[in-house]
């Protein structure tokens, strides 16, 4: 998942609306006709970028697996442009849904795949995978696309949260940052160090707080991990005494101590910490690639912080992948597969580091980029194959983030965070009735 930093917002609530209507559906008139006049197999793609390089990557490797099975399996790719929230592709997505006219394959972000699977939108494709191949990818990849034990999609991309510290005002305030997972900072050592950075009109730590949306529970539900909490159960149903345990309310406690005591800026400025006004930001690992339109800058990653020393580490993760509909005739199914399989192969995911600067989902792909072996991308590394935390797998996601992204808004704009906790269950319990 790639947040903007002009528009992060809640996933679609309309896609969940829609994936609650939707039983497993037939199998859509556009795609019955297997075969092309060649007798290749015709497979329809739909994915969520366009102009952009990993839209123009798209574009290339579907080119590129055309040619590899020329007579056997040919594939026609749809970009279709997010829009706002992403709503473009959602309202597109929705609308085949209602109508069984899914393409045979399609990108979906990982947060959603459990809804799309328990409504039957998209087929397990375990039948057409090598379980040894699977052993490559990183843990959260396999995770975020498996529910109730059939694993649906893979994908070429993951995603972390890291901290991006200023070299030169570290020095100068004679703090060393950790490089490594072992020796992560507790939020105790975060606190008092982003504490003593902050001065003036610089804040310690910028923590993109005004994003709001998914970004909420992407980048801080961790901190609940790392006191070994949830903010659902195991059933995926019950929120109340996990979203609001006493777990939930020390991570937003947390979160309101730094603000309260103004070490990080709950509206923080546009590339605060590229401009200085910030001595660290915790953001994405999307945030190497704009770095680079700063050259003077000097600046490292530490680690996502731990609650506690020897506590549990966990971090963000979790990107798009590939998955096959329920729109997909059974003889193309396996051809879908392959199509999936090559999309997620090793040189897929190092050509989409190169186009979007996001961490490969492959150990192999890690180890032929040379950068994710040293520092400062070495972080990145260890995070994705140590101490990575899928999101909730579980049909009612969008409403249990949106509530809980709300929770947090509502706790750094003074609310008392058990309090901000206790309404999301409320609404949490009206929305999926």
């Amino acid at each position: 998942m790639k947040f903007s930093k002009k528009t992060i917002a809640a996933i679609s609530m309309a896609t969940l609306l829609i994936f609650s209507m939707v039983g497993c559906g037939s199998q859509g008139e556009s795609n019955k006709v297997a075969k092309n006049a060649d007798g290749s197999v015709s497979l329809n793609f739909w994915v969520h970028e366009t102009d952009s390089p990993e839209g123009q990557l798209y574009k290339q490797r579907v080119e590129e697996f055309n040619k590899a099975n020329e007579g056997k399996i040919k594939v026609d790719l749809t970009q279709i442009a997010r829009t706002g929230d992403a709503s473009g592709y959602d309202d597109k997505v929705n609308a085949a849904i209602t109508t069984d006219s899914l393409p045979d394959v399609l990108t979906v972000d990982g947060p959603n795949v459990a809804a799309q699977a328990d409504a039957g939108v998209i087929e397990p494709i375990d039948q057409f995978v090598d379980k040894e191949d699977l052993k490559d990818f990183n843990k959260d990849i396999i995770n975020q696309g498996t529910y109730k034990g059939k694993l649906y999609g893979l994908g070429a991309m993951d995603s972390s949260v890291v901290i991006y510290y200023n070299k030169d005002m570290f020095a100068k305030a004679s703090i060393t940052a950790p490089t490594s997972v072992a020796n992560a900072w507790t939020w105790d050592e975060l606190y008092e160090n982003a504490k003593k950075m902050t001065k003036d009109d610089v804040y310690g730590i910028d923590m993109n707080l005004k994003w709001g949306g998914e970004w909420n529970t992407f980048a801080f539900l961790p901190l609940v991990q790392s006191l070994d909490g949830q903010i659902v159960a195991d059933d995926g149903q019950t929120v109340d005494g996990s979203i609001n345990s006493d777990k939930s309310v020390q991570a937003l406690s947390y979160i309101k101590k730094l603000v309260d005591d103004k070490v990080v800026n709950p509206t923080p400025i546009d590339n605060s910490f590229e401009n200085e006004k910030a001595a660290m930001v915790l953001t994405g690992t999307w945030e190497t690639g704009g770095l680079a339109k700063y050259p003077d800058l000097k600046w490292g990653i530490m680690p996502y912080p731990v609650a506690k020393k020897d506590g549990t580490a966990a971090s963000p993760c979790g990107s798009w992948g590939f998955y096959m509909t329920k729109d997909c005739a059974t003889e193309k199914q396996e051809a879908a597969a392959e199509l999936i399989k090559f999309l997620t192969n090793t040189d897929s995911c190092i050509a989409m580091y190169k186009a979007n600067g996001m961490p490969p989902a492959r150990a192999t792909a890690f180890n032929k980029i040379d950068e994710f072996k040293k520092e400062p991308l070495n972080v990145i590394t260890e995070q994705l194959q140590n101490t990575a935390k899928v999101r909730p797998l579980t049909p009612n996601y969008p409403v249990i983030s949106d509530q809980f992204s709300k929770a947090i808004t509502n706790t750094i704009h003074g609310m008392d965070p058990k309090q901000a906790l206790d309404e999301a269950v409320k609404q949490i319990d009206v929305q999926v009735k």
